[in-house]
This record gives structure tokens, C-alpha cells and sequence, in this order.
């Protein structure tokens, strides 16, 4: 995939290819409020060719600047509470550190079962989501002491439960590439008791500073691993395919965000929940489909 050898005509088929990955990446974004990376990497290891290591490292910077506009876009809105940021960004980035030493020591092989593995419990986690907002819109009542976001209770916001919500999420964005909204939105909705968009915004707030500490670890320590065809790494790989994914991304993000209320949102989860378990399945088996 990335070999010296490639002719300037494969190198351009490639950066075309990386960039209509990362329109998608950022397109899936923008219309569910995940990270791109979700979709960047098995998209890219499916499309081009299995490079784990190097897709995360690029995957990080990618995060970087997705979560860096988004905190722009819901501190604008006033939905960030930098009270709870501060409880759990010093978790959040000491943990993606030793989720990146983590990944370093591992073969790129079982870092791709476990990313498959953790698509397959999205699809079941977003497949639960729209059953449970169902049950939640039939059972509204005015007297319903659980919100219509699915929180019972007054908000649950002590420095242990935010500080193991940032370590989760530091621990798994650096030993896999994702962003920290996969881990830590659900955590602060069911753990911490926030409603969604303040969840979705203290995720973004928090995931900056982390994706930043975690890909400047993360590429500085390439040049001490390997590819799949055993020839050394390095982060000038990386940062070109992030060079090239990130526009690409950014404007499908912004595209996204604006069809999500013109196109009927449960065809596009429905169609979503296929695509994680075609690739988690795939990613978890490279034999099969």
C-alpha cells in the first residue's frame, strides 16, 4: 500500500480514494453525531488494504480537528459545561496514553478484532437506541418522571464517576483511534445522568485535548513499528493520508448535519447498523464475506 514502487497515477488513485473515505467518514458523522474515525478506519482497511496502525495514527489527527469544530459549534450553542470538562479531561489524557502504549505493543491483527468487535456492539448499541426511544415516545406521560431522553434522576456528576468515564474513554480512543464521543456520550448520559446534547458537547470538549495528546504520541512512536508487510512505519504516512482526509471529511460533517432534517434519519440508522456489522464481522474474521 505504500510502497516506493507505486507508480504517481496509484499514488493519486490512492489520495482519491482516502479523501471519498473520508467524505463519507464525515458525512456518517455529521448525520448520527459519531466520529469519523468509526467509519474511517474499516472503511479504509475494507477499501484499500489492511494498515492498522497507520490508520489509526491518521485517524487521531483526523479527530482532532472534527472534535476541535464541533466544540466550536456547541460552545457557540452554550451547551458545554467546562465545570464537568475539567473533571475529566485529566483522566481522559492520561489514559489515551497508555491506550496508545497499549496498541504499540499489540499485533495490528488483534487491534483489528478488536475494532471489529467494537463495531458489532454499536450496531447492538444503536439497534437498542432506536427501540428504546421508541418505547420512551409510546410511554411519555406528563407525569413520567423519566425524561424523553431516557434520564431518571438529577444528574450524577462526582469526580469518580467523571474521572472513570475519562478513563474509559481515554484508555479505548488511544488503543483504537477513536474519538472519545463513542465511549463517553453513552457514559455521561447513563452514568452521569446528562440529557444527549449536553453529552455530545462535553464529549467534543473533552476528546480536543486528548486527540491532540494522543496523536502527537501515537505518530512520534510509528517509526518503532511495523506494517503488515513488515517494513518500518513512519508519520510522514500518516499525516499525508490525515492531509488528505480531513477536508474531505469536514465538508461531509457539515453536509451531514444539515440532511439529518431533510432525509429520513431511521432508513439512514437502519442502514448504518448494516454497514457496522458487515465490517465489524469482516474485520473480526478477515476470511469472511
Amino acid at each position: 500500500m505504500h510502497q516506493s514502487a507505486y507508480t504517481p497515477a496509484m499514488a493519486l488513485l490512492e489520495m482519491a480514494t482516502f479523501a471519498g473515505i473520508g467524505l463519507i467518514a464525515g458525512l456518517i458523522g455529521g448525520l448520527l453525531g459519531i466520529g469519523g474515525s468509526t467509519v474511517f478506519i474499516p472503511a479504509a482497511s475494507l477499501i484499500i488494504a489492511p494498515d492498522q496502525q497507520i490508520y489509526q495514527a491518521a485517524a487521531m489527527i483526523l479527530n482532532v480537528f472534527v472534535s476541535g469544530t464541533a466544540t466550536l459549534t456547541h460552545h457557540r450553542a452554550g451547551a458545554i459545561d467546562f465545570r464537568l470538562v475539567r473533571k475529566i479531561v485529566p483522566a481522559a489524557t492520561l489514559f489515551v496514553l497508555l491506550g496508545v502504549a497499549a496498541s504499540n505493543r499489540l499485533d495490528a491483527n488483534i487491534l483489528e478484532r478488536f475494532f471489529g468487535g467494537l463495531l458489532l456492539l454499536l450496531a447492538a448499541t444503536e439497534a437498542y437506541r432506536i427501540w428504546w426511544n421508541g418505547k420512551l415516545r409510546r410511554a411519555a406521560t406528563p407525569n413520567n418522571s423519566t425524561t424523553a431522553e431516557g434520564n431518571a434522576g438529577p444528574p450524577k456528576t462526582s469526580l469518580p464517576i467523571l474521572t472513570g468515564i475519562g478513563s474509559v474513554m481515554g484508555f479505548m480512543g488511544g488503543l483504537l483511534g477513536i474519538g472519545g464521543g463513542t465511549i463517553a456520550v453513552p457514559g455521561l448520559r447513563f452514568a452521569a445522568r446528562l440529557p444527549l446534547r449536553n453529552s455530545i458537547a462535553i464529549a467534543a470538549a473533552v476528546t480536543v485535548p486528548m486527540a491532540v495528546i494522543g496523536a502527537i504520541y501515537k505518530n512520534l512512536t510509528l517509526s518503532d513499528l511495523s506494517g503488515p508487510d513488515g517494513a518500518s512505519l513512519s508519520a510522514t504516512q500518516s499525516i499525508g493520508i490525515a492531509l488528505t482526509i480531513v477536508p474531505t471529511a469536514i465538508l461531509g460533517s457539515w453536509i451531514g448535519a444539515r440532511l439529518v432534517h431533510q432525509l429520513p434519519l431511521m432508513a439512514i440508522r437502519i442502514c448504518f447498523i448494516t454497514l457496522l456489522l458487515v465490517a465489524g464481522f469482516r474485520m473480526l474474521d478477515p476470511f469472511a464475506i
